[in-house]
């Protein structure tokens, strides 16, 4: 799969490139030419042929560029974060860095992936990101004093890619607890995080977020929630580089505070765009299916749900809504 981004580079021009001149610049046969050219778009990648005539995208493909990516951070994102690292194919970048971070310090590493192999989200679901259609990115970071509102540490990755989008001129966006970033009822982002920890000690974390930026038609068909994305939410297609900037800038900031205030300097702006509160929900837990009436979060983060008279409190589960059309 690593080598079929060399026929994305070539393509990238706009111009039609027949396979004889494809296999020509890159010292292939015509086969190998077809089989990378379908395996691209068995995994989502738009690219037209015509019988006699060759091959070419519909539109350019969004390589992402750390050079192009680090002239857009500011400062302060800068001094926290370790040089960029853009792998073209994994597995999965937050498994990267939990295997990494079991002999290296991986605060401050940011991995970014152009297509993953096996995309994780919460609950052992896939998450499915073509090559070219969003953001993949895991970040590693240090906690040396965890704060007691640690657990909240979700809500807070969901507030930074909210602002994110939100500097893109996007205003009506919901979060859905824990991990999720919503744009009309459908899923524009999602969040992953694993955790290594001494007990009672310093902790490191493994944040990984999904953020789609533009899904073909037949892509979304293969997923199975409602989605959406950066280009329909926005009105047109950004560079992926300048959104990946903008994220790394908003994590670094939320991570910043966080570690100095706890969730206590987020829970306001979470209650301004929580997508549950005062809505029929069911949680399902591994032993019990609870509905009843989403009132918010507490100050540590858990979820509240007044069902059977009562309030009660939730620190994981899956969520839905009742009333959701």
């Amino acid at each position: 799969m690593d080598k079929a981004f060399e026929i994305l580079k070539l393509l990238n021009d706009g111009r039609m490139h027949s396979g004889a001149d494809i296999a020509s610049s890159l010292g292939i046969t015509r086969g190998a030419v077809w089989n990378r050219i379908q395996r691209l778009q068995a995994r989502g990648v738009s690219i037209f042929g015509i019988a006699g005539k060759g091959y070419r995208l519909p539109h350019p493909f969004d390589f992402l560029d750390g050079l192009e990516i680090e002239a857009a951070l500011t400062s302060a994102t800068r001094r926290s974060l370790q040089p960029l690292d853009i792998a073209l194919i994994t597995d999965s970048t937050n498994q990267q860095l939990l295997q990494r971070a079991t002999h290296d310090n991986v605060h401050g590493v940011a991995l970014f992936a152009e297509y993953q192999t096996d995309g994780r989200g919460r609950r052992g679901d896939r998450w499915t990101a073509p090559p070219g259609s969003g953001l993949c990115l895991s970040l590693g970071w240090r906690f040396d004093a965890p704060p007691s509102t640690m657990s909240a540490l979700s809500l807070v990755i969901g507030i930074a890619v909210v602002r994110t989008v939100q500097s893109l001129g996007v205003a009506t966006l919901a979060l859905k607890w824990p991990n999720d970033v919503m744009f009309q009822g459908r899923k524009l982002a999602g969040i992953l995080i694993e955790m290594r920890s001494e007990y009672g000690g310093p902790s490191t974390v493994v944040i990984g977020v999904g953020l789609n930026c533009r899904l073909e038609p037949d892509v979304r068909t293969n997923i199975t929630q409602p989605v959406a994305d950066l280009s329909e939410a926005v009105g047109t297609s950004l560079r992926r580089n300048a959104i990946a900037a903008s994220l790394l800038n908003h994590l670094v900031d939320v991570l910043t505070i966080f570690a100095r205030e706890g969730f206590a300097g987020f829970s306001a702006e979470w209650a301004r765009h929580d997508g549950l509160a005062e809505r029929p929900v069911q949680l399902v837990l591994p032993d019990r299916t609870i509905d009843g009436i989403a009132r918010g979060v507490d100050p540590s983060g858990m979820l509240m749900i007044e069902h059977d008279g009562q309030l009660e409190r939730f620190l994981a589960g899956h969520v839905r809504l009742l009333d959701a059309a």
